[in-house]
């Protein structure tokens, strides 16, 4: 599933922060590691992922700076601000409310129509 059409902006915003809050990363591993963590279901374009990394520095989420590299071309390393933290965190609560309702609703789902 392509993240343009199938993840709105906040959701990115969640996936790129969990990545960089656990490791600070640059654009490219971002994006190799959402693929990852999301079993392959969400593949970043290398154009959307810049563009929304710009966006969450702008708006003060990411900070960034350069990795300089002799042998390979110089990276812009990318961390959560204590702004982009507090963000992952309140995504992640409602997350946990959410999953405590669909719980609920797979419950009824397989005491209704005996499912899995």
């Amino acid at each position: 599933m392509s993240v343009e059409k199938g993840l709105e902006r906040g959701w990115l915003q969640f996936l790129i922060l969990r990545v960089v809050c656990e490791t600070p990363s640059y654009g490219y591993e971002i994006i190799k590691k959402i693929e990852k963590m999301s079993r392959g279901r969400h593949i970043v374009k290398t154009g959307t992922m810049y563009t929304t990394l710009r966006r969450m520095e702008n708006s003060g989420l990411l900070s960034s700076t350069w990795e300089k590299n002799q042998d390979a071309p110089d990276k812009r390393i990318y961390e959560p601000t204590k702004e982009g933290e507090e963000f992952l965190k309140k995504w992640f609560e409602n997350l946990i409310e959410s999953k405590s309702i669909i719980d609920s609703m797979i419950e009824f789902y397989n005491n209704k129509f005996g499912g899995r």
